[in-house]
């Protein structure tokens, strides 16, 4: 087998595994490796391994990331968001090396290195143990499209959210898909206020999400009252598989009966069994022995809960330790 880095790295070779692997997310796409490389803030790294046949057999694309200001020398480090690509027949030896690749590549420019899988690698647990990585059991919820069309969304969420949803809709609010860039401009300006007031984590700029919306992998959905904006979604979306609710929001107690956010969910699980998606992917919920506000809000969708885990490699241990330390202090200052 042939190790291969970025500048060896052929796109269709990949596209082709992305095909076929049962493992494939929008974020392990050459079209999210573009994006990545052309973005202002988001820089990446991504490997590949090829077999004697010259196939591809994995593909792991790695973001770098860091906060600004004072944060950013305690907080950088590697996500890989879904996990790598693998071929289906991938033998445990060949999943060690890919790992030895990862830290190898990846260790002197990042304090850890985190995969958040958006699919099942316990059959690979073995290797991650053998290697010191750290497993977080993390959860997630998947709604999968059993629906022979879009009318019968509603009849597989709990009885109070299918309440609301039908409270919202009769209140007067409409959701849809949106290309427009005043409704995506709006969408953000809720989102950046909710991240900003209530949430307090980062959220990247407007631009990032019109650049990714370019790369034709983001779709955009709006709800309105009447002209206004009350609330949406960013999603991201692999053909033939899955929508993923990358970013949602809606206004806060906007006006008596009306639930913005639910229909800003609703609008991309209709996209999906509209366009013969197999399934809703909501991207985390939680640590499976914590109490978390907004598993119990994705579960009301109907969704099956799941432990897919997260992976951690800390790469410098002083480094990782002061830096959470830092972290806790930089963010009460805040």
């Amino acid at each position: 087998m042939k190790v291969l880095g970025p500048n060896q790295i052929n796109l269709d070779k990949w596209e082709s595994l992305l095909l076929k692997s049962s493992y494939s997310s929008p974020f392990q796409t050459p079209d999210f490796y573009r994006f990545c490389k052309q973005s202002k803030y988001l820089s990446c790294d991504v490997f590949a391994i090829e077999n004697n046949e010259g196939n591809y057999v994995a593909v792991c694309l790695a973001t770098i990331q860091k906060e600004k200001g004072l944060k950013s020398y305690f907080s950088r480090r590697a996500i890989i968001y879904g996990g790598p690509i693998i071929a289906e027949n991938f033998s445990q030896e060949a999943f060690g090396l890919l790992l030895n690749v990862i830290e190898s590549k990846l260790k002197k420019k990042v304090i850890y290195i985190e995969v958040r899988n958006y699919h099942n690698y316990s059959a690979f647990r073995n290797e991650y143990d053998k290697k010191e990585w750290l497993y977080q059991p993390y959860l997630n919820i998947k709604v999968s499209f059993a629906f022979s069309n879009a009318l019968e969304i509603l009849s597989s969420f709990k009885y109070n959210r299918r309440r609301e949803v039908k409270l919202s809709i009769k209140s007067g609010l409409a959701y849809g898909s949106t290309d427009s860039p005043d409704d995506i401009g709006e969408v953000y300006n809720i989102l950046h206020k909710l991240y900003t007031q209530e949430v307090g984590l980062p959220l990247p700029p407007l631009k990032y999400f019109e650049d990714l919306r370019e790369t034709g992998l983001l779709k955009a959905f709006v709800v309105k009252d009447n002209e206004k904006t009350v609330g949406g979604s960013f999603c991201l979306v692999l053909n033939n598989q899955a929508i993923y609710t990358y970013y949602y929001c809606g206004l806060r107690d906007y006006k008596p009966k009306t639930y913005p956010t639910h229909l800003a969910v609703l609008a991309a699980m209709e996209y999906g069994v509209n366009n013969n998606l197999k399934y809703l992917d909501f991207m985390g919920a939680g640590l499976a022995n914590k109490d978390y506000g907004v598993r119990k809000y994705k579960k009301e969708f109907g969704g099956n809960v799941v432990e897919e885990g997260r992976f951690l490699k800390i790469t410098n241990k002083p480094l990782y330790k002061l830096g959470v330390l830092a972290m806790k202090i930089l963010k009460k200052k805040d």
